[in-house]
């Protein structure tokens, strides 16, 4: 992890641990306006996972939905996806594409289409799992992305 890719936001204190991920669902109804929002809100993206790699000794309390808040360090998450396998190289940075599927049933489909990836996103493959078998014969693997 390099120091450039830590961002700084608040998160409620309960959830203030490292090691914890969390998915940023974006503002609140009672966020516009605020005086934190360009930390707590601008620093951070709707429907990307992050993980808490810091927490600082700063609280702040939330006027708007009367709770503390605490300052923490986070950075992308990592997660676990199915990749083509020419693509599942560690330390490869590739392009992140869905699969053209529509079996609602199969098993794998949460790998496929992972929350907090979009398509189109660039990733570094981080580690390669296992090969997947896919029932429509998709050459893929298992492996875990971090947003690049």
């Amino acid at each position: 992890m390099n120091r450039r890719d830590v961002i700084i936001t608040l998160i409620g204190k309960g959830q203030a641990r490292i090691g914890e991920a969390f998915i940023h669902r974006g503002p609140g109804s009672k966020c516009e306006g605020c005086e934190y929002s360009k930390v707590c809100i601008d620093n951070v993206k709707p429907g990307r996972i992050y993980e808490i790699v810091g927490v600082r000794d700063r609280t702040i309390f939330c006027r708007r939905y009367k709770i503390e808040m605490q300052v923490v360090e986070v950075v992308n998450a990592k997660i676990k996806a199915a990749i083509p396998s020419r693509q599942a190289v560690p330390g490869a940075i590739i392009t992140f594409r869905a699969s053209t599927c529509d079996m609602e049933s199969c098993e794998y489909r949460s790998l496929c289409f992972p929350v907090g990836l979009f398509p189109n996103d660039r990733c570094e493959v981080l580690e390669v799992t296992r090969t997947l078998p896919c029932p429509l014969g998709f050459s893929l693997k298992e492996a875990f992305l971090r947003l690049v």
